[in-house]
C-alpha cells in the first residue's frame, strides 16, 4: 500500500497547504474538510484490522459533528457580515452591533469546529482512536493538523471577541482539557496514546490565549507546539519501529541504548514544560505576563 500511503499523505500536504494559504472562510472550510477525509483513510489505513476501522469510524463522525456546526456557522456570518475573507471579517467586528444572543450563538457555532479539530473538550476522544494511523501520518497529523484547528480560532478571534460569554465559556473549555487531558495521560500505558492527551492539554493553553485575547501568545504557543510535538513524534518513532511493543511498562533504559533519540525527547519535553532557553519557556512567559 505505499502508493495508497503516499498519496493520502499529499492530500494531506494539500489541504494543509491550501488551509495556510486561503483568506477565506469558506474555503478553509473546504479544506478543513479535506484534513478530515485525509485523516479517516490514513487512520483506517491498515484496513485489515477490525479495531482500526473502528477507530477511524470513531474519529471521522466526532470531527464531523463539530464540521457540521462549524458550516452552520460560516452559512450564517456571510449575511450578517457580507463576507468570508478573514482580513473584512476583522474590520467589520471592529464596528460590528450585535445582539448578544446573536453574537454567542454565532461564535459558538464558528467555534464548533476548531475544537472538534484540536480535540478539545466535548470532542477530545477522537485523538486518541486516532493513534491507530502509521507514525509519519501520526507525526504530521499531531504535529501540524491538530494545530490547524487553533490557527483557524486565532484568525476568527476578531469575530470570537464580540462575545465576551464565548470568551470565558473558550477559557473555561480550555482550562477543563488542559487539567483533565493531563491526568488522563498519566494514566496511559500506550507511548502514542499518552502523546495525544498530552497534545490536547498543551492545545488547551491556546484556547485559554484565545479567550482572553492574547493572540500573540497564541500564536507562540502553537508554533512551539508544532516543532516540540514532531519532535516528540519521531522519537517514539524510533522506539516502536525498533520494539516489539509499545507498552510504557515494558520499556525503559532509553539513554543507555538510543541516546539520540533519548536527547530528541529530553529537548522536546524542556520546551514543552517551559524551561528556558527553548520555546515554550517565551511563549508561557508571554501569556502569563499578560494574564497577570
Amino acid at each position: 500500500g505505499w502508493a495508497r500511503f503516499f498519496s493520502l499523505m499529499n492530500c494531506f500536504g494539500a489541504g494543509i497547504c491550501g488551509l495556510v494559504l486561503s483568506n477565506s472562510l469558506f474555503f478553509t472550510y473546504v479544506f478543513l474538510e479535506l484534513l478530515t477525509l485525509a485523516t479517516y483513510l490514513l487512520v483506517g489505513f491498515w484496513y485489515a484490522q477490525p479495531l482500526v476501522i473502528t477507530g477511524a469510524r470513531d474519529a471521522f463522525w466526532t470531527k464531523r459533528v463539530g464540521d457540521i456546526i462549524l458550516l452552520m456557522g460560516v452559512i450564517a456570518i456571510y449575511p450578517i457580515a457580507g463576507t468570508w475573507n478573514f482580513t473584512d471579517l476583522a474590520i467589520w467586528a471592529q464596528t460590528a452591533q450585535l445582539d448578544p444572543t446573536v453574537g454567542l450563538l454565532l461564535g459558538l457555532a464558528l467555534s464548533a469546529g476548531p475544537l472538534g479539530k484540536c480535540a478539545q473538550i466535548p470532542f477530545q476522544l477522537w485523538l486518541d482512536e486516532a493513534m491507530e494511523a502509521p507514525i509519519p501520518a501520526t507525526v504530521l497529523r499531531n504535529a501540524v493538523v491538530v494545530g490547524a484547528g487553533a490557527f483557524v480560532l486565532i484568525k476568527l478571534a476578531p469575530v470570537i471577541s464580540l462575545s465576551s460569554i464565548l470568551l470565558n465559556i473558550l477559557i473555561v473549555l480550555g482550562v477543563a482539557t488542559s487539567i483533565c487531558c493531563s491526568l488522563i495521560s498519566i494514566a496511559q500505558i500506550d507511548l502514542k496514546r499518552v502523546l495525544s492527551y498530552v497534545l490536547s492539554a498543551y492545545i488547551g493553553l491556546v484556547f485559554i490565549a484565545v479567550g482572553t485575547q492574547n493572540l500573540d501568545s497564541a500564536r507562540f504557543i502553537l508554533f512551539n507546539e508544532s516543532f516540540g510535538m514532531a519532535l516528540l513524534y519521531m522519537s517514539v518513532g524510533s522506539i516502536i519501529w525498533t520494539n516489539i511493543t509499545q507498552d510504557l511498562t515494558q520499556l525503559g533504559g532509553l539513554w543507555s541504548r538510543r541516546p539520540f533519540t533519548a536527547l530528541s525527547m529530553l529537548v522536546a519535553a524542556t520546551s514543552f514544560i517551559a524551561l528556558p532557553p527553548l520555546g515554550g519557556f517565551w511563549g508561557f512567559l508571554q501569556l502569563v505576563g499578560s494574564l497577570w
